[in-house]
């Protein structure tokens, strides 16, 4: 058996294995160190390509995984970041706690940003950079957006600006020394009135969508090591997904009675696509998708990923 069968089947095992522990709580790490880890891909990738006898290569991968771990275990910087602030304005809120006693304790940030709706605009665009942690949008809101975090490290920063009949926020983490055990749990509600177009980069984050009460025209997703769950509403006749990862786990939720196409580019993904049929080498369709007058539209871009598309 080939060397490229073995390692990279027991490399997708071994990151299902590692985000099922994770998951069910029976371990933690956070997913900035795994991002951080990226280049090991690289170095596996040209150890396949050594023109050597594949159990040299699986020896040579193996051990380069094992230097690696120890070698960000031993030299990664653990450090605390320790400098703080507190900061209260109208519109946003920022709160830090943290135990003088303690030069360890880890602060606790917690921040509301809110941006008021205008009913004069018809369309809304969220451009969103939330780096690592986790992310979560479910609920709705009379305001525009509402966005509630809670976290150890930095704070959020939102900004806003108008062309014809589309308001556009701008999310954005701002900048700081991020330093040992990150938590970052960011909480969003939008306002279901508006066409939304989103724009979400989410670095390595494990991240839950439910935009079923949205009227979602364009979704762009773009991650690292991430753990994705979307689920969409298709209340628009088209509307477009956009889903760019690496190493990730992904799983998409759309209504049985929206026809869907799916462009599937991944590199060595796990993929299980629930009532589509393979139209091309790349192309996946529901029965009804020539026919419905609704239409969610998908492209997917992804390296060792497990992919499943549920209709519910």
């Amino acid at each position: 058996m080939s060397y490229r069968k073995i390692f990279w089947g027991v490399m997708l095992v071994m990151i299902g294995i590692l985000f099922i522990l994770k998951n069910t709580g029976a371990i933690y790490f956070n997913w900035h160190t795994v991002w951080n880890l990226w280049p090991l891909l690289l170095i596996l990738w040209g150890i396949s390509l050594i023109p050597v006898k594949d159990w040299i290569k699986i020896t040579l991968s193996i051990a380069t995984v094992i230097i690696a771990f120890f070698a960000i275990q031993q030299y990664g910087d653990n450090s605390r970041w320790n400098w703080r602030f507190n900061w209260d304005e109208d519109r946003d809120v920022v709160k830090i706690d943290r135990d003088e006693d303690d030069s360890n304790a880890m602060m606790n940030v917690t921040q509301t940003l809110t941006e008021e709706f205008d009913s004069t605009f018809r369309y809304a665009k969220l451009n969103l950079n939330i780096g690592v942690g986790e992310f979560d949008i479910r609920d709705t809101t009379s305001k525009l957006v509402v966005l509630d975090r809670s976290g150890s490290q930095g704070t959020y920063s939102m900004t806003t600006t108008d062309q014809d009949s589309t308001k556009e926020i701008n999310v954005s983490l701002n900048k700081a020394e991020f330093k040992g055990e990150i938590k970052n749990e960011v909480r969003m509600r939008l306002n279901p009135k508006p066409i939304w177009d989103l724009g979400l980069n989410i670095g390595a984050a494990e991240v839950n969508f439910d935009l079923s009460s949205f009227k979602t025209r364009n979704i762009l997703i773009e991650g690292g090591a991430s753990d994705i769950e979307v689920k969409v509403g298709g209340l628009l006749p088209q509307s477009y997904i956009n889903i760019k990862a690496g190493a990730a786990s992904i799983t998409l939720k759309i209504p049985k009675e929206v026809g869907a196409q799916i462009t599937n580019n991944t590199f060595m993904a796990s993929k299980s696509f629930d009532g589509f049929k393979k139209v091309d080498s790349h192309l996946y369709q529901t029965p009804d998708y020539a026919t419905n007058s609704r239409k969610i539209n998908i492209n997917m871009e992804a390296g060792m990923a497990r992919i499943d598309v549920i209709r519910y």
